[in-house]
């Protein structure tokens, strides 16, 4: 068969089509617009879309407004349009709609419904949709069909659904108290091996050299201090793994799950480290006030490893003369400042260069205040 010759782009033709209710011209039109930089035009061809009965449209639109991006910050109305667009049968809107519904965005928390958006995008054969249904079960033989693109019948997708153990993911597991200034816990076992391997593929995709705050300057910078690269989670890149992860990290620390940052995976290749620091932000640099004003000081670190297999690559702690090498699955949580908000010196540690390998780390920063949605 003959492909079909694909005429060049009319802008003008496509302003016609757009202006006469072709919401897939009011799209691409949108696209046009932003690409120019005219944000607003291409937000108000959006609008006209979505009015015009387009998920993919309302999804778009839903996502801008929820965190501002190119748009207005609107995080109520952005929710409620994604919500919309999901109950409409979006699958987009779906997986995000379920991210939403963990948080509770939009609607109370459920994570129960959370799932179940998250089973209807499988349904409708959205790989990603599926992929996580497996991880949240364990189920590795689900996964590898996934990955392999083998058929998966409804009644299997179902089945990984009813496997997921909620309680099991979002009780509170054991700690092992190391220190009390600063306050340290080691949590054995805290993620399970699917889990560890979807995060390390997520992030693979999109690491890139990684920042530190500049307390003479201000804003963040690059420094040898910091030599590992990473990759960075907002609530629009983030799925429904990444938030249960976190809000499993808000039980065990007993802080809530609005005051977490978006999520970073770091990854250490042989000789990469992160040089003793501390990761409070000091009161007394001037150039860190408005840090601080904004979002709060970082009162806890909480770090998920994600592999193992490599040499060195521990996590020290100078003043405790304390080193921790984890293995896959293990979580370690400590406190930067004390309980009257006043930063321990004590909690300086360093991400110890791996000898052989590579390291990868989920690394959760958690403010004492809510974090704006990014």
């Amino acid at each position: 068969m003959t492909a079909p010759v694909t005429e060049p782009l009319d802008p003008l033709a496509l302003h016609a089509r757009a202006r006469d209710g072709d919401v897939k011209a009011q799209i691409a039109l949108s696209a046009i617009f932003d690409r120019e930089g005219r944000h607003d035009v291409a937000l108000g061809w959006l609008q006209q879309a979505a009015a015009g009965g387009s998920l993919e449209a309302e999804t778009a639109l839903g996502s801008r407004l929820l965190v501002g991006r190119a748009a207005p910050f609107a995080p109520a109305q952005g929710a409620e349009r994604i919500h919309r667009a999901a109950e409409m049968g979006g699958v987009e809107a779906a997986m995000r709609a379920a991210v939403l519904l963990l948080r509770g965005l939009g609607r109370p928390p459920s994570g129960d419904a959370a799932l179940d958006l998250l089973l209807s995008a499988a349904l409708k054969d959205n790989v990603d949709a599926s992929a996580q249904l497996a991880v949240l079960a364990n189920d590795e033989d689900l996964l590898a069909r996934v990955d392999r693109g083998a058929p998966l019948s409804e009644d299997r997708l179902k089945r990984a659904r009813r496997a997921i153990d909620l309680p099991a993911w979002l009780g509170p597991p054991t700690p092992a108290e190391i220190s009390e200034t600063p306050r340290i816990r080691i949590f054995s076992d805290f993620l399970p091996p699917l889990a560890c391997l979807w995060i390390r593929r997520r992030a693979d995709r999109k690491l890139d050299v990684l920042r530190v705050y500049d307390a003479e300057a201000g804003g963040v910078r690059t420094d040898g201090i910091r030599t590992s690269r990473g990759a960075g989670f907002g609530l629009l890149d983030t799925d429904v793994v990444l938030t249960l992860v976190a809000a499993r990290m808000a039980v065990a620390s007993g802080l809530r799950l609005e005051t977490f940052e978006p999520a970073n995976v770091l990854n250490y290749q042989v000789g990469q480290q992160y040089r003793p620091h501390y990761d409070y932000l000091d009161p007394a640099a001037p150039a860190l006030a408005e840090a601080l004003h904004r979002q709060g000081q970082r009162t806890a670190t909480f770090l998920a490893y994600l592999n193992d297999g490599y040499a060195g690559g521990e996590t020290a702690f100078p003043r405790l003369e304390w080193d921790f090498k984890a293995k896959a699955g293990d979580a370690l949580l400590f406190f930067n400042v004390d309980l009257d908000g006043r930063p321990v010196e004590r909690s300086l540690h360093a991400g110890l260069p791996p000898t052989d390998g590579e390291k990868w780390v989920l690394s959760q920063w958690i403010r004492d205040r809510a974090q704006p949605l990014i």
